[in-house]
């Protein structure tokens, strides 16, 4: 079952996007789609209602936000649905910013509890009218008033929602001196920190830093066997190493065991029912690493009710799903409403047939326009 849907309607490249997706989702589609533009879609929703508009804006860079299809006249729509809740924006956009002040409104089941009109100064909640706060959304002052708890669940599921866009030039620094903290940052840069943190109160943190460190042995067999951190350094151990110099600090480490280690850490850290992203998952490693990482990632889902959300150009990753196309998700660029359930895209059985790295590769699905085979010659017995 969705935790979350997520709809949008000239967000960049997502001209009509409406996506409910659950467990382990791969999201696909040619170079310009809007893999990264879905996810940049879940960080403005989570900033703007945790932080202000000012700080969605900055998440993801406020100019060219509206699709270049869109009429002078539209509006940048946004919503996101989790249980009753539901939350709308509609935001006035030009090429360089926001024109004035947003729309927005806020559904209890079928009621409409909260609006504010686009442009206005006001907006209402219930037979209140009110000055629009300078910094918080209206549905962060209404929670922070404590006068809708029924709010928590789109609160708690945009709180504890996670993306990741990964420096790796900064995780090699390797210092365990930031903020000791329980997750990883989206930009990794506090992995050394939560890794010491989860190590020095294994009560507190039960299992986190063994199941990293045992998951990132079967990924990376020859380069980890274990990790130090002495005097707010982290030092890497490989295989077979006796004698404590042989410890390398990050900086000597391959980029795939750090990325390893970063998406690890993660998902260990995730809160239980939250939501993380990955953009382009692949990045930096090995395909043994891909397999053993991703079947980490199913198995810390499934016990944790976690809604992973990874995006892709690698055939490897896509065999990954061969048994679940259903779990799929094709930005095509032929279809209107996007994505897409490869299931329901092309014919399960003819799917079946195949693997689904090959079929990417070989261009009959997630392919640009201009080159992907014809509909009518690709022999699968019928799209659907």
């Amino acid at each position: 079952m969705s935790l979350i849907t997520l709809r949008a309607k000239n967000f960049r490249k997502l001209e009509r996007f409406e996506w409910s997706p659950s467990g382990v989702c791969l999201l696909s589609g040619p170079n310009g789609a809007g893999k990264t533009t879905a996810i940049d879609l879940l960080r403005f929703l989570r900033a703007t209602l945790i932080s202000g508009h000012t700080s969605g804006f900055y998440s993801v860079g406020g100019d060219h936000l509206i699709s270049r299809s869109a009429g002078s006249t539209e509006l940048v729509e946004l919503e996101v649905i989790v249980g009753d809740v539901r939350w709308r924006l509609m935001l006035p956009m030009s090429n360089a910013g926001l024109k004035g002040h947003f729309g927005e409104e806020l559904y209890h089941g079928d009621q409409l509890v909260l609006r504010a009109a686009a442009f206005e100064e006001t907006w209402t909640w219930g037979a209140r009218t009110m000055p629009l706060d300078d910094t918080r959304c209206c549905a962060k002052v209404v929670w922070d008033r404590g006068e809708a708890p029924w709010m928590e669940p789109l609160y708690r599921a945009l709180y504890d929602l996670r993306t990741y866009d990964l420096y790796i030039n900064q995780v090699r620094l390797g210092t365990t001196r930031e903020e000791r903290n329980s997750f990883l940052h989206g930009h990794g840069q506090n992995l050394w920190a939560v890794l010491a943190n989860w190590q020095q109160a294994p009560r507190r943190y039960v299992g986190k830093f063994d199941w990293v460190m045992d998951q990132a042995r079967q990924a990376f067999p020859d380069l980890i066997e274990t990790m130090e951190f002495d005097r707010g350094e982290a030092f890497i151990y490989p295989p077979g190493a006796t004698d404590p110099a042989d410890g390398l600090p990050p900086r000597r480490q391959a980029d795939g065991l750090l990325t390893g280690l970063c998406q690890l850490t993660a998902v260990a850290g995730a809160l239980p029912g939250s939501i993380l992203a990955f953009d382009e998952i692949e990045n930096q490693l090995h395909p043994h690493a891909i397999r053993v990482i991703l079947a980490a990632m199913r198995e810390q889902a499934e016990a944790n009710n976690l809604t992973i959300l990874l995006t892709t150009h690698s055939p490897i990753v896509m065999n990954e799903f061969s048994s679940e196309p259903d779990r799929v998700f094709v930005l095509d660029p032929d279809m209107e409403q996007k994505p897409v359930a490869l299931d329901h895209l092309k014919n399960p059985d003819w799917l079946a047939m195949f693997s689904l790295g090959d079929l990417y590769d070989r261009m009959k699905f997630a392919a640009p326009s201009t080159l992907a085979p014809p509909r009518e010659h690709d022999g699968e017995g019928g799209d659907r």
